[in-house]
């Protein structure tokens, strides 16, 4: 796959409505937002010490799996620029997921995350789920003086409509290569709203399948967002 370098910025400029990172009060009745855009709005802190004291450091977790996802940590370097974590996580179908990182801790400094580029994919095919790999880059002045540990975490993910798609196509093909909704046996009927959004119903489920979960689920998939928290303490950074 062609690796992307996304300034958190640009990002918030091509994939439609903006919202703060941590507005996780989305539904799909409304058009599809970037829970990260503040932080391309905002820009990136350089090296100013947090209002607050750091979390506490615990002990080094380099995978962990919240709401059927894992985040695992692939790598953890200093570079010229400041702090580049790299990260895989599991995606649930085949839609364009994206990670929502959250700021970076060492010693009383707070980071921002500056921008992603995704490296590899094995996308979600209806059988098995997908996953998605991603460097993300935290911009330091000073970086002789960065320390462990390294606070790093993940808030949510999510999956904006694509422009290949209408809302209803987005949502459907998402549908059709999740594989927990396969083994449920959902079939759904979709309807766009006047806002570029999208009304979903469920329509079948396999008979083993307790209603109110297929339709859980189906919420879910039309909500297009997966909230974390995935959080790691990082001991070890390389030079």
């Amino acid at each position: 796959m062609t690796s992307n370098k996304m300034p958190f910025g640009l990002v918030v400029a091509g994939l439609l409505t903006v919202t703060a990172m941590a507005a996780i009060g989305f539904y799909a009745s409304r058009p599809q937002t970037i829970a990260a855009a503040q932080v391309g709005e905002q820009g990136p802190y350089l090296g100013k010490p947090a209002d607050t004291p750091a979390p506490q450091p615990s002990n080094e977790i380099l995978s962990k799996t919240v709401n059927e996802i894992t985040v695992q940590i692939t790598s953890a370097k200093i570079i010229e620029t400041g702090v580049e974590i790299g990260i895989c996580f599991t995606t649930l179908d085949g839609g364009e997921w994206y990670p929502a990182p959250g700021h970076l801790f060492y010693s009383t400094y707070e980071i921002y995350p500056d921008e992603f580029e995704f490296t590899t994919e094995k996308t979600a095919d209806g059988k098995n789920f997908g996953e998605r790999c991603a460097l993300v880059r935290y911009r330091i002045d000073d970086i002789e003086n960065i320390t462990t540990p390294i606070q790093f975490s993940v808030i949510e993910m999510y999956a904006p409509q694509r422009e290949m798609y209408t809302p209803c196509q987005e949502f459907q093909q998402r549908l059709e290569t999740n594989p927990k909704a396969r083994a449920y046996g959902l079939r759904a009927k979709c309807t766009e709203t006047d806002n570029s959004g999208i009304f979903v119903e469920l329509v079948d489920n396999a008979k083993s399948v307790d209603k109110e979960k297929a339709k859980g689920l189906l919420n879910q998939i039309a909500k297009a967002e997966i909230s974390g928290l995935w959080e790691f303490t990082i001991t070890t950074i390389e030079k």
